[in-house]
């Protein structure tokens, strides 16, 4: 069928034409090449426009995919078979060089650290997304109640409300890239029933399995006894790997962690100098706490022949205890950093050991500190304090002489002490090589510290406890 046009005031003069119908021009006329300006005007500038707004918008697609690409959560695993174990985290193996503290990332990563340890998952979002800025991981604690602070494992609902809390913790965080692992309790079983804390600790454990799949779980216990690592591993089949607090046993953990058949993997996650608990005491039982040059060589040792002796084989890495300050029987016990915020040498001993050199300023070293006369002194009684300390630089060194009572507020576990304030007037004189001091007044037991620091942040530390008696009347 044919289809007729009829003649129109708008078709070119020299269309071709048919007798009853036309065919289509081949040019538009002036009316249809006006139209079609306009339709380019109005719509293909709008269609720029969108073209535009899509560009913009595939755009920040692909900034918002980048962004959650490098947030996305980690995901981590054990390889390997018995007695040879690794941690792969996003596809890479990865071995823990942590320490056990959440202050001064940036040091620790500076130094050749990479991972931190908590003891709670309480309020610890900032600090996830701290460690993680500095390239940080996080073993996360998730604490577990303690019989000897009261807490009744008989109680069917307070075992439901630490699990609630477990849950909570581990949905809340599951998904943070800075998540290396979780550790279950921390010493649950100290001062309580072994069996008991097993259950707890199974329990939980099973369920941040089924809630999280991808981040290997930790117990963490103190020290592994005669039997310890044997029944948590028949005890606790939902933890991957055992967790252990350790000090002066920590060089002979390999040994000794074989005599209990343990095949498992293992960190180290808390270790340093000799506790107050294993050292040697005065006659009236006060700890004699080694110096921070000591100290250092403790750190050394229980890293190389705790840890490094079973890489690759059981032994996952560390965290060296503590990343911090900490009032525990003295000030200066277990920090690795005095409150002041000077490192010691156990800062620069782990910088060698994560990155093969020593720092370019190494902390100054106390190497002998006596007494002239007592340890048992008379109340107000003048005797002579003697040290002997070096800077490694050959720089001269700034001493700060005090004295303080022994702890008021003795804890175990770790609990949190309250310290003891200065002496004022203890100290009479003061030099490079000693000190006179004066007994207080007040028969007890005291401890006199000296502190050497350089000009770079470094400092050494040590003390001698002292007992004043009153003099008996006759």
């Amino acid at each position: 069928m044919r289809t007729f046009i009829r003649p129109n005031a708008c078709l070119a003069s020299d269309s071709p034409r048919r007798k009853g119908w036309k065919e289509p021009p081949t040019r538009p006329c002036a009316c249809l090449r006006r139209a079609q300006k306009l339709f380019q005007k109005r719509y293909l500038t709008s269609y720029r426009a969108f073209l535009g707004e899509l560009g913009l918008i595939l755009l920040i697609t692909f900034l918002l995919l980048g962004a959650c690409a490098d947030g996305s959560s980690s995901s981590v695993r054990l390889a390997g078979r018995p007695g040879r174990w690794e941690l792969v985290r996003d596809g890479l193996p990865y071995v823990i060089r942590g320490a056990a503290g959440r202050d001064r990332l940036e040091t620790l990563a500076s130094i050749g650290g990479n991972s931190i340890r908590t003891w709670d998952a309480m309020d610890i979002d900032d600090l996830l997304d701290e460690a993680h800025r500095h390239g940080l991981s996080v073993t996360v604690g998730i604490w577990l109640e303690h019989e000897r602070h009261g807490f009744d494992y008989d109680d069917p609902q307070v075992r439901r409300t630490q699990l609630e809390k477990v849950r909570t913790c581990v949905l809340k965080y599951r998904d943070h890239p800075a998540v290396l692992m979780w550790a279950l309790g921390n010493e649950i079983e100290l001062a309580g029933d072994m069996d008991k804390a097993l259950r707890a600790i199974e329990e939980a454990a099973a369920l941040t399995r089924q809630l999280d799949p991808h981040h290997p779980r930790m117990a963490v216990i103190a020290e592994i006894g005669q039997d310890k690592a044997r029944r948590l591993r028949e005890g606790c089949p939902s933890i991957d790997v055992l967790g252990i607090n350790s000090y002066g046993g920590a060089p002979s953990l390999p040994k000794r962690l074989s005599a209990q058949g343990w095949t498992g993997p293992y960190v180290l996650t808390e270790f340093g100098p000799i506790g107050h608990w294993e050292g040697g005491h005065t006659p009236w039982g006060a700890p004699y706490e080694p110096s921070s040059a000591d100290k250092a060589s403790m750190y050394l040792r229980a890293q190389t022949q705790g840890v490094m002796a079973e890489m690759p084989g059981r032994c996952l890495g560390s965290y060296a205890f503590m990343w911090g300050h900490k009032q525990e029987t003295t000030p200066t016990w277990f920090g690795m950093f005095l409150e002041s915020g000077e490192r010691t040498a156990a800062v620069d001993v782990m910088q060698e050991l994560w990155t093969g050199r020593p720092p370019a300023d190494v902390a100054p070293a106390v190497h002998h500190l006596s007494l002239d006369a007592g340890p048992v002194f008379a109340p107000r009684q003048t005797f002579r304090a003697t040290c002997q300390s070096s800077d490694p630089e050959g720089k001269a060194l700034r001493m700060v002489w005090v004295v303080r009572p022994e702890s008021t507020d003795p804890k175990s576990g770790g609990d949190a002490e309250q310290g003891t304030p200065d002496i004022p007037g203890a100290i009479m004189e003061s030099g490079p090589e000693g000190a006179v001091v004066r007994a207080p007044g007040e028969p007890g037991a005291y401890r006199l510290y000296v502190t050497v620091f350089d000009d770079h942040g470094g400092a050494g530390t040590a003390n001698i406890p002292f007992l004043v008696q009153a003099e008996q009347v006759e």
